[in-house]
């Protein structure tokens, strides 16, 4: 009885310590007079509960090299540290540099960078790293582009995304959902969806609720594009003109008549149905066949 009584009173107090430290950033913020940014899609997820899953479906440990995009006020951060990880944190908004430097600046296992997750270079990282981050909306697609041209540096990306990003992510081939960037994604990693996050775990609210979704990278495709440019080329125009057939959104490519009239035959796709249709084995197969024209 003595021993659950402290383990009780151990959990209690470490989640007072906890909002404490979210009520600390929450004044620093208004001691400096820091409105978070519209035009940097700041949203500081401020639920110790939720700061804990993400932790827990990173599976972060010990020795592990975590890159983290965008900490804000270092309430994620401050979770991440506590599992014994090396952390490099790039953010852009330099009025948070402060507050992450005072926090975080003493430890040899933090780095922070003052950067745009953006310009970034990733191709700079050596060894294996697992990326967490809280991305704002607006830039999500663009950041998971990059992250998932560097690949070979990453073995998992756990990513806070808007619900809807998530779901277009993570959706099989013949949903409104399943596009673009379906097709990117699950060709290099796979996707798993983690749980669901209200808006009321953020400062301040956004309009819409958040997933949390893990991506596990790939050795290897399981099958393969042999040019990944053009790979994206294809798959970017098949998405272009979604409610038409894929003869009328590949036209766009260039590949004469004939080429395109000997599709069928050569690799048992048929040009008039809608990219929505296809599975990212079929646009592999696309890509070789007309990188081989």
């Amino acid at each position: 009885m003595q021993c659950i009584f402290i383990v009780l009173v151990s959990v209690f107090i470490s989640v007072h310590l906890w909002l404490l430290a979210v009520y600390i950033n929450i004044a620093f913020l208004i001691i400096m007079h820091i409105q978070p940014k519209k035009s940097l899609g700041q949203n500081f997820l401020k639920d110790p509960h939720y700061l804990g899953k993400i932790v827990e479906a990173a599976q972060i440990g010990p020795g592990d090299q975590v890159l983290e995009i965008g900490p804000g006020l270092g309430h994620l951060t401050r979770a991440l540290a506590e599992t014994g990880c090396t952390l490099l944190l790039l953010e852009l908004d330099d009025r948070l540099i402060p507050r992450l430097r005072e926090e975080f600046g003493s430890r040899s296992t933090v780095q922070i960078v003052h950067t745009d997750a953006l310009e970034f270079d990733y191709s700079g990282l050596t060894g294996t790293w697992k990326a967490v981050a809280n991305l704002p909306y607006y830039i999500s697609t663009a950041i998971i582009q990059r992250l998932i041209a560097q690949r070979s540096r990453f073995t998992t990306l756990t990513l806070m995304l808007q619900k809807e990003v998530a779901e277009r992510i993570a959706a099989d081939p013949g949903g409104k959902e399943y596009g673009f960037l379906s097709v990117l994604v699950q060709y290099a990693a796979v996707p798993r969806l983690e749980f669901s996050v209200p808006a009321g775990a953020f400062t301040p609210q956004p309009k819409v609720d958040s997933t949390v979704l893990t991506l596990t990278m790939r050795e290897r495709p399981v099958t393969v594009a042999n040019d990944e440019a053009l790979f994206l080329r294809v798959i970017k125009a098949a998405f272009s003109q979604r409610r038409k057939t894929l003869r009328n959104s590949l036209g766009q490519l260039g590949y004469s008549r004939d080429v395109m009239n000997d599709v069928m035959s050569n690799t048992g796709i048929d040009l008039r149905r809608r990219a929505e249709t296809l599975s990212v084995d079929e646009f592999c197969g696309l890509t070789n066949y007309f990188g081989g024209k």
